[in-house]
């Protein structure tokens, strides 16, 4: 009876619905599947190795803190110089008599350049009270440079009321005319940062995030060692290119690491959270620096902790999302399950190989790559067409590059001018650090309750308005002037995350990479004129450099109002999407 209603119940088997069947199926999932949610798993924090990388990330980055704020320790200015004549000096006269009688301004001025030209070898035969009486009733003559004297007598030098290997200031005389050269080792980090940015991107890209860690990690140690042991100015300068050079590579590397590494429920968090290991260099820095007073000393001190870089060569891996750009899955596969791939995957692989070899012939593989070089200047230029053609994306990169080029030069500047506030060096840079550490949190709940530009305009403002209220304050209240900078100092480090991300949204997919590389290399440029706003402005008027920096962070809040906002707006992927939204705004105005 069952077999009779099986038979009358069961349907004629039909092709068509045999050809559906298969769709019908769950769809096998390949080992790119099976890599990429292994990576979304790990990257939601579940177990320890999303933590151990970003250990392994942030600390490295601690070393670059080091170097960006050492220059106010290392190139220290002596209290007192000036120019010693030999002729006096070889008859045993005091410091301070040669200074009486050769310096212009006499015991009366701390910092001197020039000297009077006497006439030396007469005043060498006579006493010092001597020599006072007959030049008594003559006038005074012309002066010189020291440096023009010395070249007519080598042995014409400074002298400087300094602790002996305090500063490399006094080793290469880099006072008076030559002040730029001390501005110029600062400058030397700049540049190289500015270079390696860009260097070390290519490699990160071409050969891997791991390979490029590597590389700048051992940079890093051999031009730490250069720059501390420099017997020439030039190799010392050459040193700090290398340091910010590599610096660049060791920052971006990791910081890449982590974000491609990161799953969404962390990856702001946790961006936000790697900026913080600049600022905690910055407390080791003025640590070190309280310790080790001699600037070699304190140079070695810092360049020591980068040869624990070789840990982080040794335990960190290469990004698996890189290997997974790179059709490299069965790489990706061991380093997530920490075991081979199931044969069925590693079939797979082997057939997608050769699909590919037969695919890529080597003519049709040459003509892709010279059609690739010879596009590439053509892409460029077309990038740029793309983002300076419109005058919308235009009007809003060119705002962009300027707030980020004064914040950059502002930043720096509140790093290097606790000189000319006459602030305790270990006491600035030490409240810099702090400041930057809740700059940086702060601007976390900033973005949760505020928008984008308003946020940048209030702090831009505060920021500005703190500068300038310097020049209502006197130089005696030390104090103030350091709670003004330090109030700057916090605005700008909560505006500067912001901005990023603003400058992030406000442009399509399409030349977001490129406007933030223009805007990066425009605060680079920042960085490198602060320098010598501090060191040759400076001290023409203490209160300069912060006024030329407060009066263009007010300009630059003023015009982040002309920039539109993102917070509750989606992102574009191209530009004439957003041309199109720009267009449907300007109609509903006129409307």
């Amino acid at each position: 009876m069952s077999t009779e209603k099986e038979n009358h119940t069961e349907p004629e088997p039909d092709p068509a619905e045999e050809e559906k069947q298969p769709a019908i199926e769950p769809e096998k999932k390949t080992l790119k599947d099976v890599v990429l949610e292994g990576l979304e798993e790990k990257g939601k924090g579940k177990d320890f190795w999303l933590w151990i990388m970003f250990i392994l990330c942030i600390t490295p980055n601690i070393i670059n803190g080091f170097h960006v704020s050492s220059y106010v320790f290392l190139s220290k200015m002596p209290v007192e110089y000036f120019c010693v004549v030999p002729a006096l000096n070889h008859k045993n006269w005091s410091y301070e008599q040669i200074r009486e009688i050769a310096i212009p301004g006499g015991l009366n001025v701390s910092q001197s350049c020039n000297v009077y030209k006497w006439d030396y070898d007469k005043l060498a035969d006579l006493s010092f009270e001597q020599a006072k009486i007959y030049l008594n009733d003559k006038d005074k003559p012309k002066t010189a440079s020291c440096f023009d004297m010395k070249e007519q007598d080598d042995d014409y030098a400074f002298h400087y009321e300094q602790e002996k290997d305090a500063s490399f200031v006094p080793e290469w005389n880099l006072v008076c005319e030559r002040m730029a050269y001390r501005s110029n080792v600062q400058v030397a980090l700049s540049i190289g940062k500015f270079v390696g940015a860009s260097t070390f991107g290519i490699i990160s890209d071409k050969y891997g995030r791991k390979a490029c860690f590597n590389l700048a990690a051992v940079l890093y140690i051999l031009s730490g060692l250069l720059t501390t042991y420099s017997p020439t100015y030039l190799l010392l300068m050459l040193g700090r290119i290398g340091l910010g050079f590599c610096g660049s590579g060791v920052f971006y590397s990791l910081f890449t690491l982590i974000t491609e590494n990161t799953g969404q429920k962390y990856r702001s968090s946790l961006s936000i959270a790697y900026n913080f290991s600049y600022p905690v260099g910055f407390l080791f820095l003025a640590g070190a620096a309280y310790i080790f007073p001699a600037w070699r000393d304190l140079q070695l001190a810092l360049t020591i902790p980068s040869f624990l870089l070789v840990i982080h060569i040794i335990w960190l891996v290469e990004s698996p999302r890189y290997l997974i750009s790179k059709g490299k899955y069965k790489k990706a596969y061991k380093m997530l399950y920490r075991k081979k791939p199931a044969p069925d995957f590693l079939l797979e692989l082997q057939c997608e190989k050769e699909g590919v070899e037969i695919v890529d012939a080597p003519s049709e593989k040459k003509d892709v790559e010279a059609k690739s070089c010879n596009e590439k200047i053509r892409g460029w230029f077309q990038e740029l067409i793309k983002l300076y053609g419109p005058s919308s994306l235009r009007n809003k990169a060119l705002i962009c590059h300027f707030t980020w080029c004064v914040t950059s030069l502002t930043y720096y500047m509140l790093s290097l001018n606790a000189e000319n506030f006459k602030a305790n060096i270990y006491v600035w840079t030490g409240l810099t650090g702090t400041v930057d550490i809740f700059g940086y949190i702060v601007s976390i709940f900033i973005l949760k309750f505020s928008t984008r530009r308003l946020s940048q305009f209030t702090l831009f403002v505060l920021a500005g308005a703190f500068l300038l209220a310097v020049l209502g304050v006197s130089k005696d209240k030390e104090i103030v002037l350091l709670v003004l900078a330090m109030m700057s100092r916090f605005c700008i480090t909560s505006v500067y995350a912001i901005m990023t991300l603003h400058t992030a949204e406000m442009f399509p997919t399409e030349i977001r990479n490129s406007v933030l590389g223009i805007s990066s290399t425009a605060a680079h440029f920042g960085s490198f004129f602060a320098p010598y706003i501090v060191d040759l402005l400076g001290p023409w008027a203490w209160y300069i450099p912060t006024t030329i920096c407060g009066t263009l962070i007010v300009l630059a809040g003023f015009l982040i109002l002309f920039q539109p906002e993102t917070k509750h707006t989606g992102l574009t992927d191209h530009v004439n999407e957003d041309a199109k939204e720009e267009s449907d705004i300007e109609m509903n105005k006129k409307e």
